[in-house]
């Protein structure tokens, strides 16, 4: 049985004011050809199909195009979803029970019982599906009653180690919710047949990466031998694709969010051509061959994004002299300057080659602002500059909290700020440096 694993879609999202709907309508439309080239028979999406729990109408709209396109690229493909902590589980459920006839699965909450459960002999399998877990997502008062009686003689709640459960204890943890809903699920399956969970969580062994800690929210860290006992974990929640333990894998986002991932691991040097960073490399999502007892069979699916996420880094003489191709130039662009002395007007200079300029940083600055700045640009991005400016003086503190103001306002508000907005945060910032001093 082939499956297709996607997760983190986040629609809806911006990038330093840029509206990402264009990048995201283009990656689903990748994603929709695939499943007509390769046929899988289930579809499962991993949660945060959206960027808020209210999102925009486009982003509402574009979600519902591509359900129609995948089924209208296999008619009999069935889609199973999952909300994240992103998503709002009682807006993304909306109509689920008549959806479901039509083979469009939405678990919305907790239940010990398959989302679904199809095929025939060696060839059946069924979906249990584990929705990013909260107080409200399950009825956890029953369940540990059910458990309590194997928790007060092994001491656990299931295997994972997550600590003995009494009928009436509070479920507070992560861990607790997901060792409970497990062992329930587990105690339920029939081994003779594919099993496949579907999850949204942290798991441990997993790695986050600077694009995932602004999308981590409350989740805390649970056990990843909670999932041993399934054929295929296909889980969302983190942004790049990888594997914590056997037959258990992170999908990653399909695109981009942050090019500090285009610098991880990377050490600047002073260079007269520029180098180039892209951090679509391993984007995309996971084709899975699973049968019962066997190995998954894990294919990478790569996507072309329509704008990569690109970091610059050079000289800023070399920068103007050695732009990028011209058809690359509508990419998502960070630069950092390397130059000792500082660049004035940098950025309206590069923003005449680079449209989708995300920001500038400038070496020069961060020697002024110490080593700490300069140590975490380049793994950091600007958030991680912008955090360690603050060493400044008043100006320098004022200016950089009028940058991040402008930052917030265009992932808010989808536009920048008019001129009158600006003022009035500039007069507030300006009281409240002074208070401070």
């Amino acid at each position: 049985m082939r499956l297709f694993h996607i997760a983190d879609l986040h629609l809806g999202k911006t990038l330093h004011g840029y509206d990402l709907l264009e990048d995201q309508a283009h990656i689903l439309n990748g994603i929709a050809a695939k499943i007509g080239e390769m046929r899988p028979e289930v579809l499962l999406v991993a949660g945060d199909i959206y960027d808020r729990a209210i999102p925009p109408v486009e982003a509402i709209r574009l979600f519902d195009i591509f359900l129609g396109e995948a089924r209208k690229a296999a008619p009999d493909l069935k889609i199973v979803i999952i909300p994240g902590n992103h998503d709002s589980a009682g807006r993304l459920s909306f109509g689920a029970s008549l959806l479901a006839d039509s083979g469009l699965h939405i678990a919305a909450r907790f239940a010990v019982a398959p989302i679904l459960a199809a095929g025939e002999g060696k060839e059946r399998f069924v979906v249990w599906a584990l929705p990013f877990l909260t107080q409200s997502s399950a009825k956890w008062g029953e369940l540990a009653e059910a458990d309590s009686g194997t928790a007060a003689d092994s001491g656990t709640a299931g295997e994972g180690g997550s600590g003995q459960v009494r009928a009436n204890a509070t479920i507070r943890s992560q861990q607790e919710m997901m060792g409970l809903a497990v062992r329930a699920i587990r105690e339920a399956m029939d081994p003779g047949v594919t099993n496949i969970l579907l999850a949204h969580c942290f798991a441990s062994g997993a790695l986050a990466g600077d694009s995932e800690l602004a999308f981590i929210g409350a989740a805390e860290q649970v056990d990843v031998t909670l999932f041993k006992g399934f054929d295929y974990v296909a889980l969302g929640h983190l942004h790049s694709r990888q594997s914590p333990a056997p037959r258990v894998w992170y999908s990653g986002a399909p695109l981009a969010y942050s090019a500090g991932d285009a610098a991880r691991g990377y050490a600047p040097r002073i260079l007269a051509q520029p180098s180039v960073f892209a951090s679509d490399a391993g984007k995309g999502f996971l084709a899975v061959d699973v049968a019962v007892g066997e190995m998954p069979r894990v294919e990478f699916v790569s996507l072309v994004p329509k704008r990569r996420l690109r970091m610059l880094s050079g000289l800023f003489d070399g920068l103007l002299a050695n732009p990028l191709p011209e058809d690359e130039r509508d990419d998502y662009i960070e630069v950092h300057i390397l130059d000792d002395e500082a660049v004035l007007n940098a950025t309206e200079r590069l923003r005449e080659l680079y449209p989708h300029l995300l920001g500038v940083t400038q070496r020069a600055f961060e020697a002024r602002w110490g080593a700490e700045a300069g140590a975490a640009a380049p793994e950091g991005g600007m958030e991680a500059l912008r955090r360690a400016r603050g060493a400044g003086n008043d100006a320098d503190r004022v200016d950089v909290a009028k940058s991040d103001f402008r930052d917030f306002y265009g992932e808010m508000m989808g536009q920048a700020p008019d001129e009158a907005m600006e003022m009035l945060f500039e007069s507030m910032a300006r009281e409240a440096s002074d208070a401070s001093d």
